[in-house]
C-alpha cells in the first residue's frame, strides 16, 4: 500500500472517515495529530500516528518528510467569535506554517479541506465550484476565516493545491455534536430554535471518499463541492422529526432574532463553547443552494440519502448516551 500521504487532523470527525476512505483506495496514510489530542479513533484503527502540530513547525516538517500529498483537515475552527482579529491572525498564520513546512519537505500536492461557506451565491441556480467570493464575505467570523485560509493556499504557486468544499456533515462519528446539534435536540424531545435558512448536507463517509479521490487522482478537480443536498432548515427538521417519530419543531424564527440569540448566548458563555452555536446559525442564515454533482461525475462519489445518514447517526449516538434509547428512524 502507498504510504506517502499525510492527513492533518486525522483524529477529527471527518478526518477519521478520510483515513478509512484512503485505506479503501489502497493507501495507508500517516495520521497527523496535535500533541494534546484525543487519538482513540486512530488507536482503534491501528493507524500510523505522527506528531503534526500546527503550532510546532518542526513537527510538521518531520511528519511531512517523504510525503507526496498532504490532506489538511486541521485548519483553525473558531469556537466563538469574541476575538475576530486574533482568530483571523491565528488561522492565517497556521495555514502559512503548513504551507512553509510542505515546501521545505518537498510536498507536491496539498488538499485543503475548507467549507461550502466560501461558495458565493449564483444568479442562475445552485452554486457550483466556479462561484467564489472575490472579497471576504461579510457574514460572520467563520465565513471570513475560511475565505482567508483559502486565500493563503491560492497564493502557493509552487505546490499544487486542491480545495475540497464539504457541506455540513451528518452521520456517525460526530463526537462534539457540532453540525448534528439541532438534530440531537430534536431527537431528545426538545424544540430547537432555528431560522429557516438554507443548509447543505453530506454524509461524512461520502465526503471522505471525495476528499481521498481528489487527493489521489491525477485528473481530479482542483476545487470540489461535496454536498448531497441543499434544503431549507425548517423543512429538514420537520422531515427529521417524522423519521425520528418525535414532535415536529415550532415555526422558524427570523434571521435577526436567531443571530441576536446566538450572539447573546456566546457572550454569556464567556469564551467557552456556546450551546447555541453562532457559526451554525450563520451558516443557515447565509447559506446558498450548492451543486455537488461534479464529485459524482468526475470521481464517482455517491451520496447517501438523509434518512440513511440519520439512521446511522442514531445507531452510533444512542449507545454513547447522546440520545435516549428509542426505535430507529422510520424508513
Amino acid at each position: 500500500m502507498r504510504d506517502d500521504v499525510l492527513v492533518l487532523g486525522a483524529n477529527g470527525f471527518l478526518g477519521l472517515h478520510v483515513v478509512d476512505a484512503l485505506r479503501a483506495e489502497g493507501v495507508e496514510p500517516r495520521c497527523g495529530r496535535r500533541r494534546r489530542s484525543n487519538v482513540l479513533g486512530l488507536l482503534s484503527r491501528r493507524a500510523n500516528r505522527v506528531l503534526a502540530d500546527l503550532d510546532e513547525p518542526e513537527s510538521l516538517r518531520g511528519a511531512m518528510s517523504g510525503v507526496n500529498t498532504v490532506i489538511h483537515l486541521a485548519g483553525h475552527y473558531p469556537r466563538h467569535s469574541l476575538d475576530p482579529v486574533g482568530t483571523l491572525s491565528l488561522g492565517v498564520q497556521q495555514t502559512r506554517t503548513v504551507l512553509d513546512a510542505a515546501r521545505e519537505a518537498g510536498v507536491r500536492r496539498i488538499v485543503y479541506v475548507s467549507s461550502t461557506a466560501t461558495v458565493s451565491p449564483s444568479e442562475v441556480g445552485a452554486s457550483t465550484e466556479a462561484d467564489r467570493f472575490d472579497t471576504p464575505p461579510n457574514f460572520g467570523l467563520y465565513h471570513r476565516l475560511k475565505w482567508a485560509m483559502e486565500g493563503v493556499f491560492a497564493e502557493a504557486g509552487d505546490i499544487e493545491v486542491r480545495v475540497a468544499l464539504p457541506a455540513g456533515c451528518i452521520g456517525p462519528g460526530d463526537l462534539r455534536v457540532g453540525t448534528s446539534a439541532m438534530l440531537v435536540a430534536l431527537a431528545r424531545g426538545d424544540d430547537p430554535p432555528h431560522p429557516d435558512g438554507t443548509v447543505s448536507l453530506v454524509d461524512p463517509r461520502d465526503a471522505a471518499v471525495g476528499i481521498a479521490r481528489q487527493a489521489l487522482r491525477a485528473d481530479a478537480p482542483s476545487r470540489l463541492i461535496l454536498s448531497g443536498r441543499s434544503v431549507g432548515l425548517h423543512p429538514l427538521l420537520v422531515e427529521a422529526a417524522a423519521l425520528l417519530d418525535v414532535a415536529p419543531p415550532s415555526p422558524p424564527l427570523s434571521a435577526e432574532t436567531m443571530l441576536a440569540r446566538a450572539r447573546a448566548a456566546e457572550s454569556a458563555a464567556a469564551g467557552k463553547r456556546s450551546a447555541l452555536s453562532q457559526e451554525i446559525v450563520e451558516l443557515a442564515v447565509y447559506g446558498v443552494p450548492v451543486d455537488g454533482s461534479l464529485a459524482t461525475r468526475a470521481l464517482g462519489v455517491r451520496y447517501r440519502s438523509f434518512a440513511d445518514s440519520l439512521t446511522d447517526f442514531v445507531r452510533w449516538a444512542t449507545p454513547l448516551g447522546f440520545l435516549t434509547p428509542q426505535t430507529e428512524p422510520t424508513p
